[in-house]
Formats: C-alpha cells, structure tokens, sequence
C-alpha cells in the first residue's frame, strides 16, 4: 500500500520509516515547508510537496500519515476520509473533544480505517507492567505513579509553547500516561490537576494530575517540559502483595513481592532498548487491521477518551477545583 505523510519534521521522519519497515511504500511527503518535504522524500525515492491538502487526492495513495501539529489533525482527517483515504494520525487525537468527534464522525461516514499513534500501548516495558498486572503478581491495585518528561520541545520556539495550540505537556505529552492507564485499569471518575506554566526567564511547563478511577484506584501523572536536558520516563504500581517499578534510567523493568504485609524492597521521542521499536510495532498493528484482520489495539474512541482526560485535567488546573469526567 502507498502512503503519504503530511508534516515532515521530526515525527513525519520517523513514522516514514517505520511505515516502510512495514512493508508500505512511501510515495509522497507534504509539508507547508518545502525544503522540509524534501528532506524527507528524497530518502524514499518520493515526490515532495508543500500542497498538503492536495496530496489527498492522489489516486497512488491509499493510506495517509498526519504528522502535523495537534490543531491541525482534525482538518487532515476529515480531508483525508473524504478523498476515501485511510490515516494514520499522530496523538493527540485533537485539540479538543470536539475535534476528535469530527474526525470519527467523518471516518465512520467515508468507510475508511483511522488509526491514532498511543505509541505507548505497544512499548515493551508497559506491556510487560499490563502483562503483570492482569496476571495478579502485586495482588490487588491501589495506586498508580506515572511520571515523563524533560526539556522544553523545540527549545525556547515553536508551536508547542502555544498552550492554546499544544495544550501543554498536560496534552501532548501526559495524554500518552492517560491513555495507558484507561487501557489498563479502565475509565476515570474525576480529576484533580495543578499546572505550572511559566515563559520568564525560560519556558517551563510542569504538571502533576491525579486521578480516581471508577474502580476506586488513585493515580497520579506527572508531566514535566521543565528539565534543563535529558528524557525520562518512571512508572509505579502498587498493590496489596506487591509492586511494580519502571525506571528509563535504570531498565530492566522490576517487580518486588512483598514478604510480608507492610513489608517490601525537541520533539522528543522516547526511545526503547529493543530489537523492534515500539513505533514499528503501531505501524504493523495497523497494517494486519487495513489487512481486514484483526482490530487495532488503539481505536478512535480510545484517542478520544485519551484527549477527554487530558482536557479536564486542564480544566481543573484551570479552576483549582476537581473535575468529573
């Protein structure tokens, strides 16, 4: 299958290499800077453009890669499901709930297949946490600690720093930990979440929301653009008979059963010490869905759901006051 990848910058890059890894042949990259476009398709023998939305009416493409800025997404997809075209899009689903209703209701009417990129369902060292967790090995869930972050994107420039475009690290960055805990542990009941965001002397976004799940499990999220380098990605979940801990700094992942009650031991893309990258591996869960086989691991509405959460956690930094979901 043909693929067209429309934003050419770090993530466009990316994802069109791992769309070929797949086995799809990259025809066409579009971006609104044509030296940008260009950098991208010469290394796959593809045609280069700055007309993104005239890309979509191509008759060699069959599938669509939207790699563009989040306010965006919505008007690529609908575009996109109009021309017939199926699409891989980059998280965040939208800006707003709103926006991700749109572009379902508009896959849903052309019949084509949407795929949103919550990369961190197919990370090794979530699934293993999921894995664990489904098996009981820490017993019964109580809270859960996610925490990722590092420096500012796109340094002290760019559309990230926009809150009204980006949403923050609350969206675009925490909204991966979102995702992963409905997924994991089901729907959420309320949020409470405290923000800082401050653009004097340097821009720094710091985030901290915390959950209740409508089965009673606290979770809290950490999300930080406010690191001076770096990149780092923490996880803990802690049951009745054990916990759980992940560490980017310290892999491998580490469980540590309990003995006794009481007792116990720019963009930036986060990456994963194994053989097949995690971001391969969304590709190929789409390829075997476009295939008529089985279902994605991440649907629209899972996308949805991801931005509903992180939405009202802004609302709530927003306010001071929790938020029912």
């Amino acid at each position: 299958m043909n693929v067209a990848i429309i934003g050419c910058n770090g993530m466009g890059r990316m994802h069109a290499q791992m769309a070929v890894n797949c086995g799809f042949n990259v025809v066409a990259c579009a971006d609104l800077e044509l030296s940008t476009a260009r950098s991208v398709a010469s290394g796959f023998d593809a045609d280069a453009t700055d007309d993104c939305f005239g890309v979509l009416t191509r008759p060699d493409v069959d599938v669509v890669g939207i790699m563009t800025p989040t306010p965006t997404h919505t008007e690529y997809v609908v575009a996109a499901a109009k021309a017939g075209k199926h699409i891989f899009c980059e998280k965040p689903f939208g800006r707003t709930v709103q926006q991700c209703k749109e572009a379902i209701a508009a896959a849903k009417k052309a019949r084509v297949k949407l795929f949103v990129g919550h990369v961190v369902r197919y990370f090794q060292e979530f699934e293993a946490m999921r894995a664990q967790v489904a098996q009981g090995k820490v017993g019964k869930v109580g809270f859960v600690r996610l925490y990722r972050g590092g420096i500012f994107p796109a340094g002290q420039s760019g559309w990230f720093r926009d809150l009204e475009q980006s949403g923050g690290v609350t969206l675009d960055s925490m909204i991966h930990d979102f995702d992963w805990l409905r997924y994991v542990f089901g729907d959420a009941d309320r949020v409470f979440c405290q923000a800082l965001q401050r653009t004097v002397p340097n821009h720094v976004d710091y985030s901290m929301a915390t959950f209740r799940m409508k089965n009673g499990i606290i979770a809290k999220v950490i999300g930080t653009w406010a690191h001076p380098s770096g990149f780092r990605v923490e996880a803990e979940i802690c049951g009745d008979q054990g916990i759980i801990q992940f560490n980017s700094d310290d892999t491998p992942l580490k469980a540590m059963k309990r003995t006794a009650p009481g007792a116990g031991a720019s963009m930036i893309v986060p990456s994963s010490p194994v053989h097949t990258s995690p971001y391969q591996l969304e590709w190929e869960d789409f390829k075997v869905w476009l295939d008529g086989k089985l279902r994605a691991r991440v649907t629209p509405e899972d996308a949805l759901e991801a931005v509903r959460m992180a939405t009202a956690a802004l609302k709530s930094a927003e306010t001071g006051k929790p938020v029912k979901l």
